[in-house]
C-alpha cells in the first residue's frame, strides 16, 4: 500500500534495503536507509546493577537474553547450547526477560520452558518475565554479554542498547546483525547450537567478575548522526530534495 501510494520509503538497515529490492523490484518509490541510535535516558541509569542482580538472585557472571518469546527469536537455540555447556560440566546461567505470549502461537513459551525443565536447565535459564526498563538497562550493563539469537530482526533494539553501552555481544550470523555490530561481536548460525555453546564457555571463562558500564562516550555523535539522517529523509519526503528511486 505504501508503494503503491508512491510515498517515501524508510528503511532501518542495508539489509532491509536488499529484501525490499528482492521481494519489490519493481517498486519506483524513494527508499532512505536510517539506522536509528538510542541515548539511554539519565532517570533509568539510576538503579543500581548490583541491587538488581541481587533481587532476582542472579550470580555475578550471567548473559542476558532480553528478547520476547516469539519463535523466530530463537530460544530453542539456546536451551540446546546449555544443554551442551551442561554435558561439558560448564555453568553458565541465561537471564532472560520479556513477554511469555504471542498471539500467533499460543503456548510457545510453554513449549520451551517445557524442554528447560526435562532437560534439568532450571539452575541456567532464569526467565524473569516482563520487567521494569531501568531494570533491564541494569541487567544489560553488568551482564557478561548480551545474546541475540533472533533468525529475523529489523534495526535490533536490544543490540543497539548493548552498542550504547559498550557491552560484548554473541548474535546470531544473520545480515542484519553484522551490519549493525560492524563486525564487534561473536557470531553463531541460527542452527548451530555448538558454536553458540563455544562462545558461551570462552565468554565466560573470560569474565572476571561483574563490571557495570556506562553509556559509551561517543553515544551523542551517534544518536546526532541518526538524527540527522532522519531529518534528511524527511525533507525529501516533502520534496525539498531530489532523491534518487530504488529502480536505479
Amino acid at each position: 500500500m505504501q508503494i503503491a501510494s508512491g510515498r517515501t520509503i524508510m528503511l532501518s538497515s542495508e539489509s532491509a534495503l536488499r529484501d525490499f529490492k528482492a521481494y519489490y523490484p519493481g517498486a519506483r518509490n524513494k527508499v532512505c536507509v536510517v539506522r536509528f541510535a538510542i541515548q539511554p535516558p539519565a532517570a533509568f541509569l539510576n538503579t543500581d546493577p548490583s541491587d538488581v542482580i541481587a533481587a532476582y538472585n542472579l550470580p555475578a557472571n550471567y548473559f542476558y537474553l532480553p528478547n520476547q518469546f516469539y519463535r523466530h527469536k530463537n530460544h530453542q537455540l539456546v536451551v540446546d547450547a546449555l544443554t551442551i555447556l551442561k554435558r561439558r560440566a560448564v555453568d553458565v546461567v541465561i537471564c532472560a526477560s520479556g513477554s511469555k505470549e504471542d498471539r500467533r502461537e499460543p503456548g510457545y513459551y510453554d513449549l520451551v520452558n517445557s524442554e528447560i525443565e526435562k532437560r534439568g536447565l532450571e539452575a541456567h535459564f532464569r526467565h524473569l518475565g516482563v520487567i521494569p526498563l531501568p531494570h533491564v538497562y541494569a541487567l544489560l550493563r553488568a551482564s557478561t554479554a548480551l545474546i541475540n539469537p533472533s533468525r529475523f530482526e529489523g534495526w535490533s533494539t536490544t543490540v543497539e542498547e548493548a552498542k550504547s553501552f559498550g557491552v560484548p555481544m554473541i548474535l546470531s550470523d544473520i545480515d542484519v546483525h553484522r551490519e549493525q555490530s560492524a563486525g564487534s561481536a561473536r557470531y553463531f548460525g541460527v542452527d548451530d547450537p555448538v558454536a553458540l555453546a563455544d562462545h558461551l564457555m570462552q565468554a565466560a571463562q573470560d569474565a572476571h567478575g561483574p563490571i557495570i558500564r556506562n553509556v559509551v562516550p561517543h553515544q551523542d555523535d551517534n544518536v546526532s548522526a541518526f538524527a540527522a539522517s532522519f531529518a534528511a529523509t524527511m525533507r525529501q519526503a516533502a520534496g525539498q530534495d531530489v532523491g534518487e528511486p530504488i529502480g536505479r
